[in-house]
């Protein structure tokens, strides 16, 4: 089921994620929280609609959990769609995933590392990566996109939102030969998965950046 991103609203696409299956107990050293169906729908509409970074492209999401970001892509018609992530059980969701949303032949999933990912020929990378905020927590978002930087030119990702957070990024990835093109401050929220949450549903904010190379 592809189909042309100028064909579709965006409510339909929120529409469509939301019959991918998430994750039944996830892993708190893995930073293992959803992307909703609403953050991920904006996330590729900005992405494949107001910049056209995804029709007709590979795209690659690192830490793609059960494939939501990688199967929303393949339906906004990505010649090929890649998820990668180090927990074969959630791999193994995504493959049902899109195997059950018609999506097999536009989607790929492997179970690596992501600092073993030397994939060429993507063109965009879309992600949720972990953010490191957690002693158990094994990885970091600065890690992903600096691992991303070494794969494609044109990355979107979520940050945790905060003004030292923007003026860090923005510094650090001038090291890199890149910079933020764009930072849309969106709400995220956290439903209640681990012992330590006090609320059934916590919101935060978060910022999506499109980092380009220079």
């Amino acid at each position: 089921m592809v189909v042309e991103a100028l064909r579709v609203k965006r409510k339909d696409l929120e529409i469509f994620l939301t019959n991918v299956e998430g994750i039944p107990e996830p892993k708190l050293h893995l930073e293992q929280y959803p992307t909703s169906a609403r953050v991920a729908a904006n996330m590729l509409w900005n992405a494949g609609v107001d910049h056209n970074d995804i029709y007709e492209k590979n795209v690659l999401d690192l830490g793609c959990g059960t494939g939501t970001l990688a199967i929303g892509a393949a339906y906004l018609g990505a010649r090929k769609a890649i998820g990668i992530d180090i927990d074969l059980e959630v791999i193994q969701i995504a493959k049902k995933n899109c195997e059950k949303l018609n999506l097999a032949e536009q989607c790929d999933w492997v179970c690596i590392n992501v600092e073993d990912c030397n994939l060429k020929g993507i063109d965009t990378i879309i992600m949720n990566p972990p953010f490191g905020m957690r002693k158990e927590s094994v990885s970091r978002d600065r890690n992903f996109i600096e691992i991303a930087l070494t794969i494609t030119d044109t990355i979107y990702t979520i940050i945790p939102y905060a003004d030292k957070t923007r003026e860090f990024f923005k510094e650090h990835l001038e090291e890199f030969g890149a910079e933020i093109d764009q930072i849309i401050q969106m709400d995220f929220e956290i439903k209640k998965q681990f012992e330590f949450h006090k609320k059934e549903l916590h919101k935060t904010f978060v910022d999506l950046y499109r980092i380009i190379k220079l």
